[in-house]
Parts: C-alpha cells; sequence; structure tokens
C-alpha cells in the first residue's frame, strides 16, 4: 500500500519498466513489467458470451441456499494470550454473553481446525486458531444477476447487483460476489479493489492478480480513481450544484451506521449536481465523492436532510432506522455507482467505463 508518494517510473533500453513505491514502513517496493506488455492495447475479450454464463452457472441455483454446516474462524490475538477458550471470546466477541458462548460449547459447536470440539477451559496463545460451527445454514436470497462488462489480462469490470454483498460475512458465506467470481474464474481468484455496500449497485473493478489489485488498491488510497454515482432522494434541493465536507466517524456505532464526528471523524467531501427533478417531488443527482470513507454519500445526504430513496438504516429528521436492509424484489436502494476512471493497472494509461443506469436513474 502506497502512503500518498506518486510512482516513479524507471525505463531502460532492454524493454524493461520498473515502478517504485513506497509501502507504509518506508520501503521502496519495485514491480518490473515487460515493456512490451505495458505498451500491450487494453481489450476486451472478443466474446464474453463463455464467461457470462459461467457466471449462469455460479449462481443458479443460489448455492448459499443450499443448506450446509459452515465454520466461522476464530482466531487468538494477542491480548488474549494465556486466557481460557471462553475467556477469549467473551474479550473478542462483545454481543454475546457468557452463557451464550457456554451454550455453544455445551453443543459442541467451538471445535478446532480439525473439526472436533474443545473445552471451554482450555487455554489458549495468540495465533491460535479455532472456528465456530453453525449447521445446517441457508443463506438469505440475494440477487445473482451480476454482469461481466469488460475483461483483460489484468482487470475485470463488473455491474454488480443489489442485494448481493462483496465478501463473506455475517449470514452470507457462498452467496457473494467473491464466490461467485471465484467460481467463474476458477482456478483464478479475482481480487476486488475496492467495495460495494451489499445494497449498492454498479461498477466493480477487480483484478485477475494480487499485483494488479495493489496497483489498483493504491489509486483508490491516493484519491486517484474518479469515481460518479447517482443517486435519488426526496425534497427539495437547496441548488443545483452544492456539497458537503462534513467529517465521517471512523467506526462503526448504532446498527453498524457511520454518522457525521466533527471531534474525531475522518476528513471526507462529496459534490453533487442535480440531473433531474421528478414529478413526484424526487431528484436524480450525480455524485463525485473525492473521499472514500465508509457510507459517505449515504452519510452526508442524510446530514443534508435529503436521506437516499430505499435507505432503511439513514431516516429522514436524522433518525437511525432498525428496520432490516431490503430483500429481493424490495424497492430498492438508490444509489448506483455508474463511473470510474483511472489508470489500467497493466497498461498504466487512463481507462474510463460505465455500468447501465438502473430504471430508477432514467
Amino acid at each position: 500500500m502506497s502512503i500518498g508518494v506518486p510512482p516513479c517510473f524507471f525505463k531502460f533500453h532492454c524493454r524493461v519498466s520498473i515502478i517504485a513505491e513506497l509501502d507504509l514502513f518506508g520501503h521502496v517496493r519495485l514491480d518490473i513489467i515487460d515493456a512490451r506488455e505495458q505498451t500491450r492495447p487494453v481489450h476486451s475479450s472478443a466474446d464474453l458470451a463463455p464467461r457470462r454464463a459461467a457466471i449462469r452457472r455460479a449462481v443458479t441455483p443460489l448455492p448459499g441456499n443450499q443448506p450446509r454446516d459452515h465454520f466461522k474462524p476464530i482466531n487468538i490475538p494477542g491480548n488474549c494470550d494465556g486466557l481460557t477458550l471462553l475467556a477469549a471470546l467473551g474479550r473478542m466477541v462483545w454481543n454475546m454473553s457468557e452463557a451464550d458462548w457456554q451454550a455453544e460449547f455445551a453443543k459442541g459447536r467451538i471445535v478446532s481446525m480439525e473439526q472436533i470440539p474443545v473445552s471451554a477451559t482450555r487455554i489458549v496463545r495468540a495465533g491460535q486458531r479455532y472456528q465456530h460451527l453453525f449447521p445446517n445454514q441457508t443463506e438469505p436470497e440475494v440477487n445473482g444477476a451480476v454482469e461481466i462488462l469488460h475483461e483483460d489480462e489484468a482487470l475485470i469490470v463488473v455491474n454488480k447487483p443489489a442485494p448481493l454483498p462483496m465478501h463473506a460475512g455475517g449470514r452470507y458465506y457462498l452467496n457473494t460476489l467473491q464466490h461467485f467470481l471465484n467460481e467463474a474464474y476458477h482456478p483464478q481468484q479475482p481480487h476486488p479493489a475496492h467495495r460495494l455496500d451489499a445494497h449498492t449497485t454498479g461498477l466493480v473493478l477487480v483484478a485477475r492478480t494480487r499485483q494488479f489489485a495493489g496497483r489498483l488498491q493504491n489509486q483508490f488510497a491516493q484519491g486517484q480513481v474518479q469515481k460518479t454515482y447517482f443517486a435519488r432522494v426526496p425534497g427539495q434541493l437547496p441548488a443545483d450544484d452544492f456539497s458537503c465536507d462534513a467529517p465521517i466517524s471512523a467506526t462503526a456505532g448504532e446498527h453498524c451506521s457511520r454518522t457525521v464526528d466533527r471531534e474525531n471523524g475522518q476528513a471526507a467531501r462529496t459534490e453533487f449536481r442535480v440531473v433531474r427533478r421528478f414529478a413526484d417531488g424526487t431528484n436524480l443527482l450525480e455524485v463525485r465523492p473525492l473521499t472514500g470513507r465508509t457510507n459517505q454519500i449515504r452519510v452526508h445526504l442524510w446530514h443534508q436532510g435529503f436521506p437516499v430513496c430505499g435507505d432503511t438504516v439513514y431516516l429522514p429528521g436524522q433518525q437511525l432506522g432498525h428496520t432490516p436492509p431490503p430483500a429481493v424484489g424490495d424497492p430498492p436502494l438508490c444509489l448506483h455507482a455508474a463511473k470510474a476512471k483511472f489508470l489500467h493497472p497493466l497498461s498504466l494509461q487512463p481507462v474510463e467505463f460505465a455500468a447501465p443506469l438502473p430504471a430508477w436513474a432514467k
């Protein structure tokens, strides 16, 4: 990961390019690229039909809809070294009581990596690994209509539907974008370079290798990716162009939400432009987040008094919602990642991609 220092490029007559970047520790990291690769035209496959068919196979039927046992990893941190496993779990997981954990031990659901039940009184050491068994689990329904917009030697561009989480977590193990891509691109394991909320649709940039992922992630971290979203909001907007630079909390609060935190929040800025005013009193906005904080667009619009249509967390009147997020078939969260402009991780040339607009944005 870079620390804000732009890459330096060195070219030699031997047709090799070296990209030098500083990592978090101030060490120089060198990436060597064959110049023939660097100048190779970036192209989409002549026919994406086989890849799109592989995606359809990966989501039909949805793999998480078949009941199966799931194992959630438990990794013992340094501050739990020498504790009993029960005490360590109590320190690691704040939302489960000691009685809850004792019940899980009694059912044999805290197991070793070999899936053998372990005792609550076992003394644990930092770095040890265990698992929490969730038997016969069926995951929530997701939208499997993943669309591959572009692929080349280094990059995959995806139009993500909603609801669909990016990665495994909570009640989701296999019904995720990452799992679908792993299946469609097997034995390769693609690497998403950034994240969208489960209920946000649109453009996701995915690298074919860790090396290419690092180059994309550096651009996101340094604010070099020009991102454009569309959002639909209710209310009388103050102007056709406006912005918000309220700092956003660094950690999640109630209902895993982020809020404006003027004392300890992270700097954030979002620019808005009214594209269309609808007869029903809602407005279509073009949105440009100049920073990349969690839930930034939703928080900034909520803070301005114009929460995104369909948002079940950030509600009118500065209220936070308690209702479940939209399920498949429910009215959508009207937030869409529409465009991204960046340097291609292989050619290092500027490229721009766009995702088709959803019905609510037309």
